[in-house]
């Protein structure tokens, strides 16, 4: 027994605010589990912290070298009550959780813990004990290493990697169920002293009462399950936060669920709960405990299960990177190349399978390095999502043997899926989240130099709202009127090197039963150098007439549209937060957003048309001012139909300006991306009601100017 007290005495010393962190390599996939130790009276939740891998990136957006953290998802830290290390043998672990068994070895000794694994929280009164996890932002030092033991698992297994999927994978086809994913928007609350306050709902429409309760989010129909982040800038002691979830049809408390919250930093948790299907589904969020001054912030993700009645509940998110330049590297036998962020936008339609129904498209590059030997190494490639481990491949020089010193190797394109997961926790973890692609090399030479013979390209399928799946009359085919709201379908992100000087636009295409309406969004302003003009290549039936064209907005009431420069600047902050160095050099990332109330437009656009393709044309007239933001609302054409209209979005290009006035690209970008849109109807309103859950992607009546 003595040898055994001894080697607790020993981890006991290595010890924060009363835990012990234990390492452990080559872990199992803990992300959607709750992990629990005995500490001789109860079972006490366990904190996972990743533990980051540093590289030096190379960020195609602003051209720079910043360190940057990567993760592993077998690789984490497990920081365990001290008084688990007692010992002391645990009763039997709870129904519904299985046994695993952690071996802990700080260099002389070894001791067994036991913990307690369940993909469902323990309660302990009305407290639900979640196990929190962290993306560390730096390495734990700990001599503690640790082995988990479990359970073998039974059936099949669906791989952590995915691995590469055909190139029309993204595609959702009708019947399919599919697991949409999109953020519920909260704002920070400012806490001092002994607090209780209901986290403020980030309402783009201002309205946040519902039931007769103020700070009520509405989240949909037939949600699943949900992914709580929180954020404590400065430091909380006794505090928790409370998940209130409400049945909107009745005005009814479903359920009240107490989280301890951690006492700063950034975490998540996962959270299993049993809902009605077919009710609308409301959430506050309640903090509570003490503090000299912080600041709370809470990002909630929603994950829902609905069935494809219609194409109409389906929508298309794309994203066309810049041309990354040649990359040379001395000095680093280790870089990444990311290409990102961008804009994560709610409702990516996940399958039952871990995966998602979307295409990265990774292009080829090739690698040429400098060696002294007789031999060319092997050359490591990895590519992460979201910073995290996606796949990892070897690829073999072109010849084994040096050509003047210089190795070559051809790295050949992949085509992955974006994980539910990494998409889930990036929302978990900053508002809106953000969608990143890394390439990492490893490499063994003196020098080498990186290119890339494509663009990559992001391609992705959501379900538009979180509407009820049978929003879709059977009788008809047709959508109920509900569907008259306006709601985004296409969109298009072009995103390179964030300056004054390279366009980076995003461009998004929204539609109810009688409207067609256009957004634009960019970088440049300089009066020599702009965005003048543009032209969508579509197939939707739009007149010629009564076209309305809108600049910019207010920043009192913000206009629905402004909602995209807004997501994007989520994009960019998220990246932010796993930034090194000098935030205020990487905030140049940032597109420059103008809210001020602009007049005096004199633009023109047109729309014509031949055999069924419409090229809808935007152009700057020479008195105006230059507009950050451009919306365009066309009217539908009627068109005979018995189901919701399918139309394509094949092109898009820009203008700009010279000695001869706006002259549009000669280059178009493919889209090539499909729409199912509402049947046409006239109706002198059918906005239907106001939802809001999934910023900017919903009519939300406000003062508009009209330019024109």
């Amino acid at each position: 027994m003595l040898p055994r007290i001894v080697l607790w005495i020993a981890i006991a010393a290595f010890v924060i605010a009363g835990y012990v962190d234990v390492h452990v390599e080559g872990g199992p996939d803990v992300e959607s589990l709750h992990l629990y130790v005995w500490n001789g009276s109860d079972w006490t939740p366990v904190y996972v912290i990743y533990q980051p891998e540093f590289i030096d990136t190379y960020l195609v957006a602003t051209g720079q070298w910043v360190l940057m953290p990567y993760y592993n998802m077998s690789k984490y830290v497990l920081r365990i009550p001290r008084a688990a290390l007692a010992p002391r043998g645990p009763p039997q672990v709870p129904p519904g959780l299985e046994r695993w068994t952690l071996e802990v070895e700080n260099g002389t000794r070894k001791a067994v813990i036991t913990l307690a694994v369940g993909r469902d929280p323990l309660r302990r009164g009305n407290t639900t004990l979640a196990t929190w996890k962290a993306l560390g932002q730096e390495i734990v030092k700990t001599p503690n290493r640790g082995k988990i033991d479990r359970p073998p698992r039974r059936g099949p297994q669906n791989s952590p990697d995915g691995g590469d999927v055909a190139t029309a994978s993204y595609a959702v086809s009708t019947g399919a169920t599919v697991y949409p994913i999109g953020s519920l928007y909260f704002k920070s609350a400012s806490v001092a002293s002994t607090f209780s306050t209901y986290l403020p709902v980030d309402s783009p429409t201002g309205e946040t009462r519902l039931c007769g309760l103020d700070n009520m989010h509405w989240v949909g129909f037939e949600v699943q399950n949900f992914t709580l982040g929180i954020k404590v800038d400065g430091y909380v002691t006794g505090g928790y936060l409370t998940l209130e979830i409400y049945n909107l049809d009745t005005c009814t408390l479903i359920s009240n669920t107490l989280f301890a919250l951690p006492n700063t930093g950034t975490y998540w948790t996962n959270i299993q709960i049993s809902l009605p299907q077919d009710s609308q589904i409301g959430v506050r969020l309640k903090a509570s405990g003490r503090a000299e001054v912080a600041f709370i912030s809470a990002y909630v993700v929603a994950r829902y299960k609905k069935t494809v009645n219609s194409l109409a509940q389906i929508a298309t998110s794309k994203v066309i990177s810049a041309s990354a330049p040649r990359i040379s590297v001395s000095g680093r036998y280790k870089v990444g190349v990311l290409y990102g962020p961008y804009v994560a936008y709610d409702g990516l339609a996940g399958n039952s399978a871990g995966s998602s129904y979307s295409n990265v498209y990774v292009p080829p590059s090739t690698v040429t390095l400098t060696v002294y030997g007789q031999y060319c190494p092997l050359l490591n490639v990895q590519i992460y999502i979201n910073g995290m481990l996606y796949t990892s491949d070897l690829v073999s020089p072109v010849s084994t043997t040096p050509a003047g010193y210089t190795c070559t190797y051809n790295v050949p394109s992949k085509t992955l899926q974006i994980r539910p997961r990494e998409y889930a926790v990036s929302k978990a973890t900053y508002s809106g989240g953000g969608i990143s692609v890394t390439v990492v090399y490893t490499f063994w030479g003196s020098s080498a130099t990186i290119s890339f013979s494509d663009r990559l390209q992001i391609v992705y399928d959501r379900w538009i709202e979180p509407f009820h799946s049978r929003y879709i009359d059977v009788s008809t085919g047709l959508p109920y009127p509900q569907w008259g709201t306006v709601l985004l379908y296409n969109t298009l992100q072009i995103l390179g090197p964030v300056n004054s000087s390279t366009l980076n636009i995003v461009t998004e295409i929204r539609a109810r039963n009688n409207e067609l309406i256009i957004s634009l969004a960019h970088n440049l302003l300089n009066p020599m150098f702009h965005v003048c003009g543009a032209e969508w290549v579509i197939t939707a039936p739009v007149e010629s007439q009564g076209i309305s064209t809108y600049y910019d907005g207010s920043a009192v009431e913000e206009p629905w549209w402004a909602a995209t420069a807004k997501r994007v600047l989520d994009a960019i902050d998220w990246l932010l937060i796993f930034a090194q160095g000098d935030k205020g050099t990487l905030a140049s990332l940032a597109l420059k957003v103008v809210y001020n109330v602009v007049s005096a437009a004199t633009p023109q656009v047109s729309v014509t048309s031949s055999n069924g393709v419409y090229r809808v044309t935007w152009i700057r007239g020479w008195a105006d001012p230059i507009p950050s933001n451009v919306v365009l609302m066309l009217r539908r054409m009627s068109v005979p139909a018995t189901s919701p209209a399918y139309a394509e979005w094949r092109y898009f290009r820009d203008g700009a300006p010279n000695i001869f006035g706006c002259i549009l690209s000669p280059f178009y970008y493919v889209v090539n991306t499909n729409m199912y849109l509402p049947q046409r109807l006239f109706s002198s309103d059918a906005r239907g009601r106001l939802i809001w859950t999934w910023r900017g992607q919903t009519n939300l009546i406000s003062e508009v100017i009209v330019t024109g």
